[in-house]
């Protein structure tokens, strides 16, 4: 499984391709620390998955997963972010995520949350 990591935060996004890549069937296709560098990203590299921040100076997470749907609406986007709550959970998957997570979840449910993204 090919993913696409979006971040803003350089530290944040290091840490957790770092982990991402300790597991045996991931892959990190590569990583975007904005949303409009998510968009491009999403087109070249053509990943199974993108992971993606919601709160990015350029371009939110909503709005970059939005675009991105425009001309690949079958790419999953599992969103995490550290300002999850029922309301913000609810915009996120009305406007097409296939999953959305805490930051602080761990390693474990969260590859399993990419597989299920990825996989359906």
């Amino acid at each position: 499984m090919r993913v696409l990591v979006v971040d803003d935060h350089p530290a944040f996004r290091r840490a957790l391709t770092s982990a991402l890549r300790m597991v045996d069937d991931v892959e990190v296709a590569g990583e975007a620390g904005g949303g409009i560098a998510a968009t491009e990203q999403a087109a070249a590299l053509e990943p199974d998955v993108i992971l993606m921040d919601l709160s990015m100076p350029d371009l939110d997470g909503i709005e970059a997963m939005k675009l991105i749907h425009k001309t690949k609406p079958d790419l999953p986007v599992v969103i995490l972010t550290a300002h999850a709550d029922p309301g913000v959970e609810r915009e996120a998957r009305d406007a097409g995520a296939s999953g959305f997570l805490a930051k602080g979840i761990g390693l474990e449910e969260l590859v399993v949350v990419l597989h299920e993204a990825a996989e359906s």
